[in-house]
Protein backbone atom coordinates (compact mmCIF):
# COMPACT_ATOMS: atom_id res chain seq x y z
CA UNK A 1 0.00 0.00 0.00
CA UNK A 2 2.86 2.33 1.00
CA UNK A 3 4.38 1.56 -2.07
CA UNK A 4 1.59 2.11 -4.23
CA UNK A 5 1.19 5.56 -2.65
CA UNK A 6 4.80 6.92 -3.12
CA UNK A 7 4.64 6.21 -7.20
CA UNK A 8 1.44 8.03 -6.73
CA UNK A 9 3.67 10.78 -4.79
CA UNK A 10 5.94 10.69 -7.69
CA UNK A 11 3.94 10.85 -10.35
CA UNK A 12 2.47 13.75 -9.03
CA UNK A 13 5.63 15.76 -8.43
CA UNK A 14 6.89 15.04 -12.00
CA UNK A 15 4.13 16.42 -13.87
CA UNK A 16 3.25 19.30 -11.76
CA UNK A 17 7.34 20.06 -12.84
CA UNK A 18 6.66 19.50 -16.92
CA UNK A 19 3.47 21.47 -16.36
CA UNK A 20 5.38 24.53 -14.88
CA UNK A 21 7.83 24.36 -17.21
CA UNK A 22 5.22 25.04 -19.91
CA UNK A 23 3.44 27.47 -18.65
CA UNK A 24 6.54 29.51 -18.37
CA UNK A 25 7.68 29.06 -21.69
CA UNK A 26 4.08 30.86 -22.39
CA UNK A 27 4.21 33.16 -20.50
CA UNK A 28 8.21 34.63 -20.73
CA UNK A 29 8.77 37.76 -22.20
CA UNK A 30 11.13 36.94 -24.91
CA UNK A 31 14.39 38.73 -25.23
CA UNK A 32 16.56 39.91 -28.08
CA UNK A 33 18.60 37.86 -30.31
CA UNK A 34 22.33 38.54 -29.16
CA UNK A 35 24.26 40.53 -32.09
CA UNK A 36 27.07 40.10 -32.76
CA UNK A 37 29.71 42.11 -34.96
CA UNK A 38 32.65 41.02 -37.22
CA UNK A 39 35.09 43.63 -38.92
CA UNK A 40 35.43 43.16 -42.72
CA UNK A 41 38.73 41.83 -43.77
CA UNK A 42 39.36 42.45 -47.38
CA UNK A 43 42.36 40.26 -48.98
CA UNK A 44 44.66 42.43 -49.97
CA UNK A 45 46.04 43.46 -53.38
CA UNK A 46 48.70 41.27 -55.02
CA UNK A 47 51.69 42.25 -56.78
CA UNK A 48 52.13 40.68 -60.43
CA UNK A 49 54.20 37.77 -60.69
CA UNK A 50 56.24 36.08 -63.52
CA UNK A 51 56.35 32.60 -63.40
CA UNK A 52 58.20 31.69 -66.42
CA UNK A 53 59.64 33.36 -69.14
CA UNK A 54 61.31 30.85 -71.35
CA UNK A 55 62.19 29.63 -75.58
CA UNK A 56 61.92 26.47 -77.16
CA UNK A 57 65.40 25.91 -77.62
CA UNK A 58 68.41 26.86 -75.73
CA UNK A 59 70.04 27.79 -79.03
CA UNK A 60 68.91 28.95 -82.17
CA UNK A 61 70.11 29.20 -85.61
CA UNK A 62 70.09 33.10 -87.31
CA UNK A 63 66.79 32.81 -89.50
CA UNK A 64 65.00 30.40 -87.12
CA UNK A 65 61.46 30.73 -85.82
CA UNK A 66 61.44 30.50 -82.20
CA UNK A 67 58.21 29.82 -79.50
CA UNK A 68 58.59 31.87 -76.44
CA UNK A 69 56.49 31.02 -73.53
CA UNK A 70 55.66 32.99 -70.28
CA UNK A 71 53.41 32.24 -67.61
CA UNK A 72 52.01 35.41 -64.94
CA UNK A 73 49.81 36.06 -61.86
CA UNK A 74 48.30 38.80 -60.31
CA UNK A 75 48.76 40.39 -63.72
CA UNK A 76 46.33 42.36 -65.64
CA UNK A 77 48.63 43.78 -68.95
CA UNK A 78 51.69 41.98 -70.02
CA UNK A 79 54.11 43.08 -72.88
CA UNK A 80 56.44 41.80 -74.94
CA UNK A 81 59.46 43.50 -75.54
CA UNK A 82 62.65 42.66 -78.67
CA UNK A 83 65.44 44.03 -77.46
CA UNK A 84 68.20 45.51 -79.82
CA UNK A 85 71.50 46.96 -78.87
CA UNK A 86 70.47 46.64 -75.25
CA UNK A 87 67.45 49.36 -75.55
CA UNK A 88 63.50 48.45 -76.56
CA UNK A 89 62.70 47.91 -79.90
CA UNK A 90 59.79 45.75 -81.13
CA UNK A 91 57.28 45.41 -78.87
CA UNK A 92 53.64 42.84 -78.07
CA UNK A 93 50.85 43.41 -75.73
CA UNK A 94 50.22 40.13 -74.83
CA UNK A 95 47.62 37.74 -72.53
CA UNK A 96 48.88 37.27 -69.04
CA UNK A 97 50.00 33.72 -70.33
CA UNK A 98 50.47 32.52 -73.35
CA UNK A 99 52.60 32.00 -76.17
CA UNK A 100 54.11 33.37 -79.75
CA UNK A 101 56.58 32.79 -82.22
CA UNK A 102 59.17 34.88 -83.56
CA UNK A 103 61.72 34.63 -86.41
CA UNK A 104 65.45 35.95 -86.20
CA UNK A 105 66.69 38.02 -88.36
CA UNK A 106 69.23 36.26 -90.74
CA UNK A 107 71.61 39.23 -89.88
CA UNK A 108 71.74 38.52 -86.07
CA UNK A 109 74.54 37.72 -84.52
CA UNK A 110 75.96 35.99 -80.80
CA UNK A 111 72.47 36.12 -79.29
CA UNK A 112 68.31 37.35 -79.19
CA UNK A 113 67.60 39.41 -76.16
CA UNK A 114 63.31 39.85 -75.05
CA UNK A 115 62.22 41.19 -71.94
CA UNK A 116 58.66 40.41 -70.30
CA UNK A 117 56.92 43.60 -68.24
CA UNK A 118 53.25 42.49 -65.85
CA UNK A 119 51.50 45.10 -64.84
CA UNK A 120 48.62 45.89 -62.60
CA UNK A 121 46.80 48.51 -61.23
CA UNK A 122 48.05 48.08 -57.26
CA UNK A 123 51.86 47.80 -57.69
CA UNK A 124 54.42 48.66 -59.92
CA UNK A 125 55.57 46.58 -62.78
CA UNK A 126 57.79 43.25 -62.61
CA UNK A 127 59.85 42.31 -65.40
CA UNK A 128 61.84 39.18 -66.95
CA UNK A 129 65.08 38.71 -69.13
CA UNK A 130 65.73 36.13 -71.89
CA UNK A 131 68.73 35.93 -73.86
CA UNK A 132 68.63 33.00 -76.16
CA UNK A 133 72.19 32.42 -77.76
CA UNK A 134 72.94 32.23 -81.72
CA UNK A 135 75.09 29.86 -83.39
CA UNK A 136 77.49 31.31 -85.52
CA UNK A 137 77.70 30.79 -89.40
CA UNK A 138 81.56 32.08 -89.94
CA UNK A 139 84.62 31.89 -88.53
CA UNK A 140 87.41 34.56 -88.46
CA UNK A 141 90.22 34.33 -91.22
CA UNK A 142 92.59 35.06 -88.47
CA UNK A 143 93.75 33.67 -84.27
CA UNK A 144 93.55 34.43 -81.89
CA UNK A 145 90.31 35.89 -82.91
CA UNK A 146 87.86 38.55 -81.44
CA UNK A 147 85.51 36.67 -78.66
CA UNK A 148 82.12 37.73 -80.95
CA UNK A 149 80.98 35.89 -84.16
CA UNK A 150 81.87 38.16 -87.19
CA UNK A 151 79.22 39.82 -88.97
CA UNK A 152 79.82 38.23 -92.09
CA UNK A 153 82.14 35.98 -94.16
CA UNK A 154 85.64 36.44 -94.97
CA UNK A 155 85.77 39.13 -98.12
CA UNK A 156 88.53 38.75 -99.93
CA UNK A 157 89.94 40.95 -102.26
CA UNK A 158 92.67 42.86 -104.47
CA UNK A 159 94.54 44.96 -102.00
CA UNK A 160 97.31 48.04 -102.86
CA UNK A 161 99.19 49.41 -99.57
CA UNK A 162 101.49 52.24 -99.15
CA UNK A 163 103.55 53.65 -96.61
CA UNK A 164 104.04 57.84 -95.94
CA UNK A 165 106.09 59.55 -93.72
CA UNK A 166 103.20 59.60 -90.60
CA UNK A 167 100.88 56.59 -91.62
CA UNK A 168 99.82 54.19 -93.82
CA UNK A 169 96.52 53.97 -97.12
CA UNK A 170 94.97 50.75 -97.92
CA UNK A 171 92.96 50.24 -100.71
CA UNK A 172 90.08 47.46 -100.86
CA UNK A 173 89.37 46.36 -104.17
CA UNK A 174 85.95 44.87 -103.94
CA UNK A 175 84.51 47.69 -101.14
CA UNK A 176 85.85 50.64 -103.33
CA UNK A 177 87.38 52.09 -100.32
CA UNK A 178 90.38 53.65 -99.02
CA UNK A 179 91.70 53.58 -95.77
CA UNK A 180 94.10 56.14 -94.80
CA UNK A 181 95.83 55.27 -91.06
CA UNK A 182 97.35 58.11 -89.24
CA UNK A 183 100.52 58.06 -87.03
CA UNK A 184 99.14 60.83 -84.55
CA UNK A 185 96.49 59.13 -83.17
CA UNK A 186 96.71 61.25 -79.31
CA UNK A 187 93.84 64.42 -79.81
CA UNK A 188 92.48 63.10 -83.26
CA UNK A 189 90.73 60.78 -84.93
CA UNK A 190 93.43 57.57 -85.46
CA UNK A 191 92.38 56.39 -89.12
CA UNK A 192 89.27 57.50 -91.90
CA UNK A 193 88.23 55.75 -94.86
CA UNK A 194 86.77 57.49 -98.22
CA UNK A 195 85.28 56.60 -101.35
CA UNK A 196 87.32 54.97 -104.12
CA UNK A 197 86.34 57.84 -106.78
CA UNK A 198 89.10 57.45 -109.23
CA UNK A 199 88.90 55.71 -112.66
CA UNK A 200 90.69 54.45 -115.70
CA UNK A 201 91.68 57.45 -117.72
CA UNK A 202 91.66 59.86 -114.84
CA UNK A 203 94.88 61.36 -113.75
CA UNK A 204 97.37 59.63 -112.37
CA UNK A 205 99.32 61.66 -110.55
CA UNK A 206 99.36 65.87 -110.21
CA UNK A 207 102.62 67.11 -112.49
CA UNK A 208 102.68 69.95 -110.97
CA UNK A 209 103.36 68.37 -107.37
CA UNK A 210 107.35 67.69 -106.96
CA UNK A 211 108.34 65.51 -103.91
CA UNK A 212 111.71 66.62 -102.55
CA UNK A 213 114.46 63.80 -103.56
CA UNK A 214 114.01 59.74 -101.49
CA UNK A 215 109.51 60.51 -101.70
CA UNK A 216 107.15 59.70 -103.71
CA UNK A 217 103.94 61.39 -104.96
CA UNK A 218 100.93 59.04 -104.22
CA UNK A 219 99.13 57.78 -107.49
CA UNK A 220 95.33 56.67 -108.78
CA UNK A 221 93.27 56.68 -105.81
CA UNK A 222 95.75 57.16 -103.27
CA UNK A 223 96.94 60.29 -105.12
CA UNK A 224 92.93 61.83 -105.47
CA UNK A 225 92.67 61.43 -101.90
CA UNK A 226 96.11 62.76 -100.83
CA UNK A 227 95.57 65.69 -102.99
CA UNK A 228 91.87 66.21 -102.43
CA UNK A 229 92.21 65.95 -98.88
CA UNK A 230 94.74 68.89 -97.46
CA UNK A 231 93.75 67.29 -94.17
CA UNK A 232 94.88 63.65 -94.97
CA UNK A 233 97.89 65.13 -97.37
CA UNK A 234 99.07 67.25 -93.74
CA UNK A 235 99.04 64.47 -91.25
CA UNK A 236 100.22 61.82 -93.82
CA UNK A 237 103.20 63.54 -95.70
CA UNK A 238 104.80 61.95 -98.37
CA UNK A 239 104.54 58.53 -99.70
CA UNK A 240 107.97 56.53 -98.80
CA UNK A 241 107.97 54.35 -101.30
CA UNK A 242 105.57 53.12 -104.24
CA UNK A 243 102.50 51.57 -103.72
CA UNK A 244 102.18 47.55 -103.98
CA UNK A 245 99.64 45.30 -104.60
CA UNK A 246 98.17 41.80 -103.25
CA UNK A 247 95.23 40.38 -101.66
CA UNK A 248 93.63 41.03 -98.29
CA UNK A 249 90.81 39.75 -96.14
CA UNK A 250 88.66 41.57 -94.66
CA UNK A 251 86.24 41.28 -91.53
CA UNK A 252 83.70 42.86 -88.95
CA UNK A 253 82.67 42.63 -85.40
CA UNK A 254 78.73 41.98 -85.10
CA UNK A 255 78.03 44.86 -82.26
CA UNK A 256 75.06 46.65 -82.49
CA UNK A 257 77.32 49.81 -82.84
CA UNK A 258 81.41 50.48 -82.01
CA UNK A 259 82.85 47.19 -84.30
CA UNK A 260 85.94 46.50 -84.90
CA UNK A 261 87.35 46.01 -88.91
CA UNK A 262 90.32 43.83 -89.52
CA UNK A 263 92.14 43.27 -92.79
CA UNK A 264 95.01 41.31 -93.73
CA UNK A 265 98.57 42.82 -94.19
CA UNK A 266 100.34 42.21 -96.74
CA UNK A 267 103.22 41.35 -94.54
CA UNK A 268 100.34 38.47 -93.21
CA UNK A 269 99.64 40.36 -90.13
CA UNK A 270 96.32 42.17 -89.89
CA UNK A 271 95.40 45.92 -88.81
CA UNK A 272 92.96 46.34 -86.14
CA UNK A 273 91.03 49.50 -87.17
CA UNK A 274 89.08 50.52 -83.69
CA UNK A 275 85.75 52.06 -83.18
CA UNK A 276 84.23 55.39 -84.09
CA UNK A 277 87.68 56.01 -86.20
CA UNK A 278 89.25 56.43 -82.78
CA UNK A 279 92.64 53.93 -83.16
CA UNK A 280 94.10 51.41 -84.85
CA UNK A 281 96.95 48.76 -84.62
CA UNK A 282 98.63 45.89 -86.48
CA UNK A 283 98.28 41.98 -84.75
CA UNK A 284 100.38 39.90 -85.04
CA UNK A 285 98.78 36.49 -85.17
CA UNK A 286 99.25 32.98 -84.77
CA UNK A 287 97.55 31.70 -87.82
CA UNK A 288 96.53 32.63 -91.11
CA UNK A 289 95.51 30.63 -94.08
Amino acid sequence: MFRRIGILLATFVLATAVLSSVVWAETAVPQADAMHFFPLVANPPKPPKILSFTANVPIADPGETITLSWETSEATTVTLYHLVGGVFGSFWDVAPTGSMTYTISSGSRNAENFALFAYNDDFPYTSASLMLTLTCPFTWFFSPAPDVCPQDATLISAVAEQQFEHGVMIWVGDEARIYVLFNDTMYTDGWNVYEDLWQDGDLVEDPSIVPPAGFYQPQRGFGLVWREQPLVRDRLGWALASEVGGETAVQRTSYYKYNHIYLKALDNNVWHLLPERSDWEKLIPTFLP
